[in-house]
């Protein structure tokens, strides 16, 4: 069983049956044997409603902590998270369709 502070989880990358786990404090947790799609329902399953809300899915491959989302840019395909690291600010950028990230900020509206 894995336990990981939801807090520290900057997103979630699908890679066809496996994902990876992108941790806030810099580390990657490496070919987790599970799709997305599972991960997002035990998530479903195991998490209160407000934890829920903080990953959202964005296209296909990712799901991300919107806690962490500073900059979305459909035109230029990049999503950029701000991360606070040993005292400073990092930036990390994915990038991801246009059509998610056009869909990442309708839903980041609902919230």
């Amino acid at each position: 069983m894995l336990c990981l502070k939801l807090d520290n989880i900057l997103y979630i990358q699908a890679d066809g049956n496996y994902c990876n786990i992108y941790l806030a404090d810099g580390g990657v947790i490496n070919t987790l044997t599970y799709q997305r799609a599972e991960i997002a329902r035990m998530m479903d399953e195991q998490l209160e409603t407000n934890d829920r809300k903080m990953f959202v899915l964005l296209g296909k491959s990712y799901m991300v902590n919107i806690d962490y989302v500073l900059r979305i840019q459909p035109t230029k395909q990049l999503l950029t998270f701000r991360v606070n690291k040993y005292g400073t600010t990092n930036k990390v950028t994915i990038r991801a369709t246009t059509n998610a990230l056009t869909s990442l900020i309708g839903e980041m509206g609902k919230l």
